[in-house]
């Protein structure tokens, strides 16, 4: 049962992808998928802060084109993919690669048959904008909840703690790791995180957590699940879970 829960997240996606695609009859059409890494101009733009992760060159984001539409995942791997989308649910899912390429072809895909539209990352002072508006988000959702931010945002995460909620922020980076930033202290994500969301009311993590596959003791946790970012955009869509990326834009090409 454990094994079973563990792959759930993933379990669910692909049905839901696969239903989604033969919903559009897609399935035997030849839909040509390409992705290949966004530099960081590209991806978020001139923005005031230089700390995103993407900006020291740690994370890429992949963009993948379907039928007009635009979707994106961040990942730390690099490469190109071309093919069908045939070829993509065929993928096997083994790496960050390959799930960064599915995840974004799913976030394509998903706006493309209108099951969202904000799959495009904010650009220049977009970042900014977004971090202005989290904490009356949780406020008006949560009440005073005690969050577990998993993946370290530096904007969202000193808006928050700026704004007194008790925060708890967990990285796989081993730069952040150990590290106050802000007055936040971040902490190793590959520990202790059933404690963490044992002592947790809401979680708050990035959308790389489903290509680098972490998502699935989120996704099983009894608490909510808040996903921030493009990368989680068609998942969060097609299994109910909830999303802020308030300044993201529409993925449909002009």
């Amino acid at each position: 049962m454990e094994e079973e829960n563990r792959k759930l997240f993933f379990s669910r996606l692909q049905k839901e992808f696969v239903r989604l695609v033969d919903e559009f009859k897609l399935r035997q059409a030849e839909v040509k998928v390409k992705a290949s890494p966004l530099s960081p101009e590209d991806a978020i733009g001139i923005t005031k802060r230089q700390d995103y992760v993407i900006l020291n060159g740690k994370e890429r984001l992949l963009q993948a084109s379907v039928m007009g539409c635009k979707g994106q995942a961040f990942t730390g791997s690099q490469g190109n993919f071309a093919g069908t989308l045939e070829d993509v649910l065929a993928l096997s899912l083994a790496d960050d690669f390959q799930r960064a390429v599915y995840i974004a072809t799913l976030n394509a895909v998903a706006c493309y048959t209108g099951k969202v539209e904000n799959t495009v990352h904010c650009r220049n002072e977009g970042p900014e904008l977004c971090a202005r508006q989290v904490a009356a988000y949780f406020k008006e959702k949560y009440g005073v909840p005690r969050i577990l931010m998993i993946g370290y945002q530096p904007a969202l995460a000193e808006a928050l703690h700026e704004a007194g909620f008790t925060l708890i922020v967990l990285d796989l980076d081993p730069a952040n790791i150990g590290q106050t930033k802000k007055g936040v202290l971040i902490s190793n994500g590959a520990e202790g995180l059933e404690e963490y969301i044992a002592a947790s009311d809401v979680i708050f993590a990035t959308g790389s957590t489903i290509c680098n596959a972490t998502v699935d003791a989120l996704y099983n946790a009894d608490i909510p699940l808040v996903l921030f970012g493009t990368t989680g955009t068609g998942a969060a869509a097609l299994l109910g879970i909830t999303r802020f990326c308030p300044e993201a834009t529409c993925g449909r090409y002009d």
